[in-house]
């Protein structure tokens, strides 16, 4: 029989709350940043090139501090995951990196422009002249041109073109952007050369921030993995490019993992070492092993699914998310899933007792090609849920309010949740918001940024 959680629900109010507690702080901290850069420059307002220089300054302060909150989001920081969700960091992220790169480039084109003005001579020329004669520049002008070129890595269409090992690995480098931007910000900047209290809270800003980094991600991982002695146990085929891997280590009930979340699994081996790389659990987790199943899509995902031998010791960072049996809030379940995004959904439903009412939706090339369809099966007979396969042409199966209604009588009064692409969870989303599911009842997550 599927496991039971009890009947503990978090509700959406106290997530809503923390949510909007760490969003005012956020502002609350852009607010004084902004304030003080703003109060700080306002002598130089009227003066030759003192107006952009100004403006230049503000701009680099609001950026950067907004550089460090971003730091936060990519690091995916377990506390402020579970408070702020994963799907509300996917978008803080998209919003402010953009904007925060664009306050970065205004700020060295403004002051530039501003500094030339002062001197009258060309504005490249005086760049050039900062870059090579003022104290912390030549760092500085480093962490720009990094930025900027990450900035352009992450537009859809570069991104696209992009190995994931090789877009993971190039978002290392705005870590050491925003570490070479200190020095310059500390020597040069104006506002924190003329107020000791702003500087002190800004050099406590960035060790709070790479200090919960290094904590959180580095630190709490190697640690639990020795402890846990985390390590692979089996690889099992599943066809279609797929396989199963079974962790095995020592108490790891203590990881407190759910079903349905997911870890960021760094496999020891020669090769790859170095990458961490998002996977969610397949299956409700136990006291004697984890699973997660790959799918054969990249570098790395292949090596897994190939070469990958018993007892390589893993680092699990996480878990991450809140795709969980304990985040609904009635008795009624619809889990749509796509491709490999079965999985979490899979191990979801080991939390899920029988008494639950449980629709579950798989949209794939055809029956045989779906992940883990046994394994659905057999829980679905067990608990007398429902399974339907959405599998052929897509016109078959339209991801329509009327259709996914036909197959779940009961979708506008469950909790549904949703993985799979981006463009089949937007179309799900869409159908079910149409047939009067409430948005606190809507479960969906990315694993990516």
């Amino acid at each position: 029989m599927a496991r039971s959680t009890g009947t503990h629900r978090r509700g959406p109010r106290l997530t809503t709350r923390r949510a909007d507690l760490t969003t005012g702080v956020v502002a609350v901290g852009l607010g004084v940043i902004a304030g003080s850069s703003i109060i700080t420059t306002s002598s130089m307002w009227g003066t030759p090139g003192g107006t952009a220089t100004s403006l230049g300054t503000v701009a680099a302060m609001v950026g950067t501090y907004l550089c460090l909150v971003l730091l936060l989001f990519i690091s995916r920081v377990p506390w402020l995951e579970r408070e702020m969700g994963h799907d509300r960091m996917v978008v803080w992220h998209r919003t402010v990196a953009p904007l925060a790169l664009a306050l970065i480039f205004i700020h060295v084109a403004l002051t530039g422009w501003g500094f030339a003005q002062a001197a009258q001579v060309n504005v490249g020329a005086e760049i050039v002249r900062l870059v090579t004669t003022y104290p912390w520049m030549m760092p500085a002008a480093v962490a720009f041109g990094l930025m900027m070129l990450l900035g352009l890595a992450s537009y859809r269409r570069v991104r696209s073109r992009m190995k994931y090992e090789t877009w993971w690995a190039s978002h290392l480098y705005f870590y050491l952007a925003v570490v070479l931007a200190f020095g310059h910000q500390i020597e040069g900047g104006i506002v924190l050369t003329q107020h000791p209290l702003i500087r002190i809270g800004w050099v406590a800003l960035y060790v709070a921030v790479f200090g919960t980094i290094l904590v959180s991600r580095f630190a709490i991982p190697v640690v639990s993995s020795l402890r846990h002695d985390l390590r692979v146990w089996q690889v099992v085929p599943e066809g279609h490019d797929m396989v199963s891997i079974y962790l095995t280590g020592r108490n790891l009930e203590r990881i407190n993992a759910r079903g349905g979340q997911f870890f960021q699994w760094r496999f020891l081996t020669r090769t790859w070492w170095w990458q961490a790389h998002p996977y969610s659990l397949s299956a409700g987790p136990t006291n004697e092993w984890l699973r997660i199943t790959v799918k054969d899509l990249g570098d790395q995902s292949h090596a897994l699914a190939t070469s990958l031998h018993r007892g390589t010791r893993v680092i699990a960072e996480g878990p991450y998310g809140v795709f969980t049996a304990e985040r609904r809030h009635s008795d009624r379940v619809v889990a749509i899933a796509a491709g490999v995004g079965i999985t979490p959904i899979r191990a979801m439903l080991d939390d899920l007792n029988s008494t639950t009412d449980v629709t579950v939706l798989v949209r794939a090339n055809g029956v045989d090609s779906v992940p883990l369809r046994r394994e659905l099966e057999e829980l679905a007979a067990r608990s007398g849920w429902r399974v339907w396969y959405l599998a052929g042409s897509r016109d078959d199966h339209p991801l329509t309010a009327e259709y996914l209604s036909g197959l779940a009588p009961h979708l506008a009064h469950s909790d549904v949740y949703v993985c799979g692409p981006e463009a089949f969870t937007d179309a799900v989303l869409r159908a079910a918001r149409d047939a009067g599911v409430a948005e606190w009842h809507l479960h969906h997550e990315s694993f990516a940024l």
